[in-house]
């Protein structure tokens, strides 16, 4: 299909793939007052408020168009990590899950005024000079569909199918050449990143229904990395073909599951259902810190040197994107098993690594790197302005509203526990709660008429004892089954209220599964860093018995003093500001 797709009919296609359970997509979904709808708030003006003209300069000079505003500088003007496309991304949620008209409106203006300086044959970019071609068309891909799909902009299918001209005609993107630039030790120096153009296209073909995009995503598909995960190999070991990869660019290949999701989705072909639940599994045991964070130095490693990396890396993981590629892996993972603990990875990065930033710069600098030395870190912005992740910083915090709950024909499933209101049918559910600094969530249904469903509540791993629930004030039996969900199915009438106790208490997680230290103290789902006056502070804890020598300090949630010195302060990392050293891995050896 090529011209103005907008003007032909239209007609998705039915995913192949099963889904258990559904997210919401962002509809009926209202955050409430509490960390994640202040962050929320906190993003969304802040993208409101950069210019149209600034986002726009680059593509209308280009286009030899008048180009009021100026150059933001940084990565959006050198056009190697150009993130106009996620802004457009993040609106057209952020659209969806408020119904804010100024994110419409917005989105509405930038993508209209972008597609005036699309060329001829379909050439999209900022400059004349890109260079990462394949991972800025696959981002400007999912931008035009959640145009479509949020914000009803059917202009978008139209642009879709132009610069999807271009790109099959210069991405050179046959079989053959997929595959040879499939060497991980090659491409991502020489090709830029990929690994996703098969979810956006895919993303495209069930949308639209034209094979066009299903088949161009299938070229771009990953095989060969996504088998090792299927043959549950060892990603590090000589391959059959006898290339062997010691390093992989950590955000980019956790983000390429998602197109083995998307495969899954379009194809229903096990395997990459496979794919997905083996790399879940191997990234929580093999590359994942204690807050969800992955990848020191942006790369996938041994797990010899993961386990070096607070000595030996300078930067931990990225905050932004990491979270972003985390997010989307988890929820599709959900959706295919309905499976409640892939939900505790997105619930540790909301608390613990995106949600445990700094607020951007007016300039653009973004928190990119978290760090997590033994020595020491703090937390600080990148210094260049517009990186990557201020792309991928408003999708993620957008998807807040799409990670809380799921929905079946006859089940509520909460995922998160924050405040927050869900409109499902005729019923609405309000979760109200200071979690995770009180371990108390309650729900109150409002519903015209009874409503026969179930409520389906995650039970987290790090649970310090069992999960207990009353209705109206009367204990209720929770049912749980190997799909880590706490059943209460019954008839709930108008003003019935659920509450459910989540017991927390304080916990180690190693760095590594072979060895007890380094180690973060949690509390529940929350990564604790040290405030220390004089220096390490590992050689004054006693490990086995935190309930003990860690006190509680009145009048600060999840803060805890040192019995044996008043200077060491145990506090949320989330809490900790730009500048304030702290200690968050701990080996007293």
């Amino acid at each position: 299909m090529t011209g103005d797709a907008s003007k032909m009919a239209v007609k998705g296609v039915e995913p192949a793939g099963k889904m258990v359970v559904q997210p919401f997509n962002y509809k009926g979904i209202v955050l409430e007052d509490g960390r994640l709808r202040r962050q929320f708030d906190e993003v969304r003006e802040y993208y409101l408020r950069i210019p149209n003209d600034d986002l726009l300069y680059g593509y209308r000079k280009r286009a030899g168009l008048p180009a009021p505003g100026k150059e933001l500088g940084g990565w959006y003007t050198g056009d190697a990590g150009n993130v106009f496309p996620q802004i457009i991304s993040g609106f057209a949620r952020m659209y969806a899950a408020t119904g804010d008209p100024g994110c419409l409106e917005k989105a509405n203006y930038l993508i209209s005024e972008w597609a005036k300086c699309i060329a001829p044959d379909g050439y999209f970019f900022y400059s004349t000079h890109p260079t990462s071609r394949q991972y800025f068309y696959e981002k400007m891909v999912s931008a035009l569909i959640d145009m479509y799909v949020y914000c009803d902009n059917k202009d978008t299918l139209g642009y879709l199918s132009r610069i999807t001209d271009w790109a099959e005609k210069n991405l050179n993107c046959t079989r053959d050449y997929a595959n040879a630039c499939g060497d991980p030790k090659q491409e991502h120096h020489a090709w830029g990143e990929w690994y996703t153009v098969s979810e956006s296209l895919y993303r495209a073909y069930l949308v639209t229904g034209d094979a066009r995009y299903r088949d161009f995503a299938e070229v771009w598909e990953y095989k060969e990395y996504w088998d090792l995960f299927a043959k549950k190999a060892d990603i590090f070991g000589v391959r059959e073909n006898g290339q062997q990869t010691l390093v992989y660019h950590a955000y980019s290949h956790v983000n390429t599951f998602s197109s083995a999701a998307a495969a899954y989705l379009a194809k229903g072909e096990l395997h990459y259902l496979d794919v997905l639940r083996n790399a879940y599994d191997y990234l929580q045991s093999n590359q994942v810190y204690a807050t969800g964070g992955y990848g020191p130095n942006e790369e996938l490693i041994p797990n010899d040197r993961f386990a070096n990396s607070l000595v030996d890396a300078p930067n931990h993981c990225e905050a932004q994107c990491g979270s972003w590629a985390g997010f989307k892996m988890c929820k599709y993972l959900i959706s295919f098993t309905g499976d409640a603990k892939y939900g505790d990875w997105i619930e540790r990065m909301v608390y613990n690594l995106i949600g445990a930033d700094l607020p951007m710069a007016a300039d653009g600098r973004v928190f990119y790197y978290a760090h997590y030395h033994l020595k020491g870190a703090e937390k600080k912005l990148y210094p260049d302005g517009w990186a990557c992740c201020t792309g991928t910083r408003p999708q993620a915090v957008a998807d807040y509203h799409d990670l809380i709950y799921f929905k079946d024909s006859d089940s509520l499933y909460v995922n998160l526990y924050t405040p927050s209101k869900v409109e499902w049918g005729s019923v609405t559910v309000q979760q109200s709660t200071l979690f995770p600094e009180d371990d108390v969530a309650r729900f109150t249904i409002s519903s015209k008429q009874p409503a026969a469903f179930s409520i389906n509540l995650r039970v987290s791993s790090w649970l310090a004892g069992e999960m207990t629930a009353k209705v109206n004030g009367e204990p209720v039996y929770l049912k749980t089954g190997n799909d880590h969900w706490a059943v209460i199915n019954r008839v709930w009438k108008n003003g019935d209220e659920l509450t459910v106790n989540l017991p927390m208490n304080l916990w180690l997680k190693p760095l590594t599964t072979s060895k007890r230290f380094p180690a973060v103290i949690m509390y529940g789902p929350v990564a604790l860093a040290a405030r220390s006056l004089d220096g390490y502070p590992a050689g004054k804890v006693d490990f086995d018995n935190l309930e003990k020598v860690l006190i509680p300090s009145p009048g600060e949630p999840l803060t805890f003093h040192l019995a044996s010195d008043y200077n060491v302060l145990f506090r949320p990392f989330y809490a900790f500001m730009e500048g304030e050293q702290y200690f968050l891995y701990l080996d007293p050896d």
